[in-house]
Formats: structure tokens, sequence, C-alpha cells
């Protein structure tokens, strides 16, 4: 996305609703009017943010081996990225989880936070796996509630790819997974919410049919406050709660938590008091391990005793000050000096963009052989350059106390640039880095 053209776009798309709303019949004065809107600026902006320098904590392939004490499948955990560092702050949610403590996972948008739920969800379903019983017993062991059910297709769409991987990888560990919402088709059949297209496009590991969540209900389940309230009083949904299904309910996770406060908190608190009470009349004398997510919910260290305190009330569960997990940031540093002229980066983009390594080769031909650069992909290409260079981690560096208008990135970053020439050589550069990649992994930059 470029977006310095892209709010140019907005800005004259407003500025033409503007011409045709307000039409002025004097001709003197629709020219005058025209011109202050050529001449005069309708929004500020745009502005850049960029995710911070979370510190780094362990790698899942140490870490997972650790908490289960067996050992586990390498495939398991290349299909997980498991040779990807994890930040602190999950690997800090993932251990607690696992020690039984419930936790707030209260840090930034791009932070990383449903690795740190997840992580402990597919811990458990390891467990259960190695032990011979997940395959042997359908049942739910999470749930997943979000505010709105894109956030859930997202989260449908991560698991989804998260199964294939594991395939692909050639792992034995399956799991299933559903969204049951009002868009769910009730069986084959329904026509009205779209079965056979829902069917065509499904998931190796996913459910997609409400009749065949009751049959056999899913591992890990998606859906919303409104149709959980709905699954506790309909009979047809009782399999997912009731019998020899309802024992294996372990993980309760609310994501977007702060959207939870007053009547609605209070509505949520009592959903989740009747779910637990139904769980429990059915044999389930598991504790449960209580999760929340928010970017918002917490300000810094002062309030994570009052964060506490809203969870504990939210859930009916117990959580501590300490459970409320907040980011760690760390400054960007490079060894080198080594900086990129500001013409190389519109040079990287197109050459992502066009997939050609030839505009990379008067700047890479420090980085290694040419012999191993020629094995590597534009994007690791790429990706090796930007690592090395000296903006990468000024940029980041800059950006840390929040959000900037692009003209003053521009200057701070590119002086060597001709002013005019500065907001586009940052809009190549801020391509270049989401698009980039680091060798042998899937992450980025931003």
């Amino acid at each position: 996305m470029d977006f310095v053209q892209l709010a140019t776009e907005i800005e004259e798309r407003y500025r033409r609703y503007l011409r045709t709303t307000f039409y002025m019949r004097d001709p003197e004065l629709r020219t005058s009017f025209h011109q202050a809107l050529r001449e005069g600026r309708l929004s500020r902006g745009p502005f850049i943010e960029v995710t911070p320098a979370y510190r780094r904590g362990t790698k899942p392939q140490v870490l997972f081996p650790e908490l289960l004490g067996d050992s586990i499948e390498e495939s398991f955990l290349n299909g997980i990225d498991g040779d990807r560092p994890l930040y602190s702050h999950q690997e800090e949610a993932i251990r607690r989880v696992a020690a039984g403590r419930n936790v707030v996972i209260a840090t930034g948008t791009g932070s990383g936070k449903t690795e740190c739920f997840l992580y402990p969800i597919l811990l458990h379903l390891y467990r259960e796996f190695a032990s011979s019983t997940l395959v042997n017993r359908a049942g739910v062991r999470a749930l997943v509630l979000y505010p709105m059910n894109a956030l859930a297709y997202d989260q449908r769409d991560r698991l989804g790819r998260l199964h294939t991987r594991l395939e692909d990888n050639g792992a034995t560990f399956r799991f299933s997974f559903g969204q049951y919402t009002g868009a769910t088709p009730e069986d084959r059949n329904d026509t009205r919410r779209h079965a056979p297209d829902v069917l065509a496009h499904r998931f190796s590991g996913e459910l997609v049919l409400r009749d065949e969540m009751r049959a056999t209900p899913p591992h890990i389940l998606l859906t919303n406050f409104s149709m959980l309230e709905y699954q506790l009083l309909r009979p047809k949904d009782s399999p997912l709660f009731d019998e020899a299904h309802g024992r294996h309910w372990t993980f309760l996770v609310l994501d977007e938590a702060h959207q939870y406060r007053g009547t609605r908190g209070a509505e949520m608190s009592l959903l989740l008091r009747r779910l637990k009470q139904r769980l429990r009349e059915n044999g389930n004398s598991q504790s449960f391990h209580c999760i929340a997510t928010s970017a918002s919910l917490a300000g810094g260290a002062s309030d994570r005793g009052a964060v506490a305190t809203f969870a504990a009330s939210l859930f009916d569960e117990p959580f501590a000050a300490e459970d409320v997990i907040l980011a760690e940031t760390e400054k960007i540093t490079h060894s080198g000096p080594r900086r990129l002229p500001a013409q190389a980066y519109p040079k990287l983009r197109e050459a992502i963009e066009t997939d050609n390594p030839i505009q990379l080769q008067e700047f890479d031909v420090t980085t290694g052989a040419a012999h191993e650069l020629a094995s590597l992909s534009v994007p690791e290409r790429a990706g090796i350059l930007l690592a090395e260079d000296a903006r990468t981690s000024l940029l980041q560096n800059y950006m840390a106390d929040g959000p900037r208008e692009v003209i003053e990135v521009a200057d701070a970053l590119f002086p060597d640039a001709a002013p005019e020439k500065r907001v586009e050589t940052l809009s190549a550069l801020s391509y270049a880095l989401n698009r980039a990649e680091q060798p042998g992994s899937r992450s980025v930059f931003l």
C-alpha cells in the first residue's frame, strides 16, 4: 500500500464530494470556491506508525519441550515456526498459563496477543494428543469469544493456515476448530447461509456446519457473546456442553476485553457464570484457564491492580496484579554504520514488486558471496539489506513514542534527499520493510 497515494486519493475524493454537494449558481462564487478547494488542505497527515521493537524471548522449540516435559515432534515445532523467537511478553503469558494462572495480556496492537493464548491451547491439545486422548474424546477444549464476527473470521483463517502448515510439515498432531456464528450453515442443505460455498472453502481440520459441530464439537470454538447465549438456551446445541463433551472445556478466552464494561460487562460476567455452572453440572471438574486480551486496558504498571480486579469480576475467577502482562520494548541497534543512499529504497521497492533482483545488485555486494545470495528470494535479499541498514533502526527508534506525520518522519530520515523526494522515498522504505523477509523466517520488520 502506498500511503501517500492513498491519502491523496482520499482527500481528492472528499474534494470532489464538496464540489458536487455545494454547487453554486453564481459563476464567480463557484470559481472562488473551487480555487479554495484546490489550494487548501482538507486533512492532516498522513501519519505513520510502526510496531514497537518488543523485547525478544526464547523460541518455541526451546520453550515447548521445557513446559511439556515430553519429546515433541519436530514436524509440530516446524509447523508453528518453532525457530522464530517469541516476544518476552508472549513467553511470560505461555509460562503463566502453563502454571495454571489466569492472565490478562494488555499489550499494544501488533504485539502478538493471539499467540499468548493460542500457544497455551496448542500445548494443552498436544499433551492430550501425546497421551492418546485427544482423537478419541471429541469436545471443546477452548472457547474464544470475539466482540465482532470479523475478528472471529480472522482467527478462523489463522487457525486454518496453521493446520495446513502442520500438514505440510508432516506432523501427526491434528486439532479441530469451528466458527459458530449467525452465518454458520445449519447443514449441507442450508442454502440461505450459503452452505455449498462454505463447504467448498473449508480448511483442513475445520468444522463449518452446526450439525457437525453438535455431533463432534471442535477442540477450539470461535463465537461471540450473542451466539453463546443462544447456544446455552437451545436444546439443539446441548451436545456442546452436556454429556461427555462438556467435561473437557478448559480455556475461556475473551478478546478485546475492554469492551465488556458497565452493563455489557455485567451481562458477559453472568453469561460466563452460567456457562461454567452448566459445565460443572455435566461433570467438568477442571480448573478453567481464563485469558483476556486488550490493547487499551492498562496504560502502565500502575494499572495492573485495577486491571486484575476488573478481570476477576468479569470471569469470577482469581487474577493477581502480576498476572497482568505488559510488553517491554527495546532499542534497535546495528553493528555497523552502513546507511543505504536515499535512491536505494525506490529500487528496493521496484525489485520486490517485479521480483527482479537486478535492482539490488549494486547495493548487496557487501552482504555475502554471490552464490549465497543467488539462493535467496528477492524479499529475503531485501531483508538482508534492510537488516544492515542504519535507517531501519533509526525509523524504529524515531517512532518509539507513537505516530508522527509523514513529512516530519521523511525530513528526519532523509536529509540527504531532495525535499520534494523525501516523502516518496519514505513510502518506498515503508513498502520494502513490510514486504522484506528475514531468511529462514516469515517474519518482517514492520
